[in-house]
């Protein structure tokens, strides 16, 4: 019982300060304003960031099914409720920062908490009710590495980065493309749909986003969201499920 006190309190905590400052003013502006007030290409559509609230909502369903099965042998293990503070520790932690202005350490508060999410996800063996029940965290990790990316795009466009003289538009196609393998990757080593379904919501916002004006980049993230069903729905399924 006390791993699931934990886990709820760490979750409601990161829920509310996660939420309110992506949509209300903190520092005088929501987070979702600070991050378009730089013409950012791999910055999705506004619409996007709901995803957040689709995200909370499925983990707190996975911890309340947690709370079901006290007993059970897939019950989380005191490793993985630790890791899980920590991951929400470092949510939180990441936003105060980007709200005050400290771009590079809040880059670097992601970074370590994606590593972490990385960490937890290794946890659930590939069969099963493991594999149910890391869904949830194949969601949150996705949704987190597309933040990281947003964040450390971010930071290279305020300090001016020129980029070893690429266009801005072409670096976004080599990150989405980049990101497309990792994805695909785990679709296909970890049998993993849920990490790559995130990013096909991620990259058709972008696509959304740019329109007409970046027209590389909109087909670009349009033919790389295809790419990723295709794996999805084509690539080899898990043997231990067959």
């Amino acid at each position: 019982m006390g791993r699931m006190i934990v886990v709820f309190g760490s979750l409601i905590v990161s829920a509310i300060f996660t939420l309110y400052s992506f949509w209300l003013p903190i520092k005088g502006k929501p987070t979702i304003e600070m991050i378009n007030r730089l013409p950012l290409l791999i910055s999705p559509a506004s619409y996007v960031y709901i995803f957040w609230f689709f995200l909370f909502i499925v983990l707190f369903l996975w911890a309340i099914n947690y709370s079901k099965n006290l007993k059970s042998i897939t019950f989380i293990s005191p490793i993985q409720t630790i890791l899980f503070f920590s991951i929400m520790v470092f949510q939180i932690l990441s936003i105060y920062l980007w709200n005050n202005g400290a771009l590079l350490h809040s880059s670097i508060s992601i970074l370590l908490q994606l590593l972490l999410l990385f960490a937890l996800y290794l946890t659930y063996p590939m069969e099963g009710e493991y594999l149910k029940k890391r869904i949830p965290i194949a969601i949150y990790f996705g949704w987190t590495t597309f933040i990281f990316m947003i964040n450390v795009c971010y930071l290279l466009l305020y300090h001016e980065w020129h980029g070893f003289g690429l266009s801005n538009a072409l670096w976004v196609v080599i990150i989405l493309t980049f990101a497309t393998l990792v994805a695909l990757h785990l679709r296909y080593h970890h049998f993993d749909i849920a990490y790559p379904l995130v990013f096909v919501w991620c990259f058709i916002g972008i696509a959304i986003s740019n329109g007409f004006d970046e027209l590389l980049v909109t087909t670009s993230s349009l033919f790389l969201s295809g790419v990723l069903i295709v794996g999805i729905l084509f690539m080899k399924k898990n043997p231990a499920r067959s």
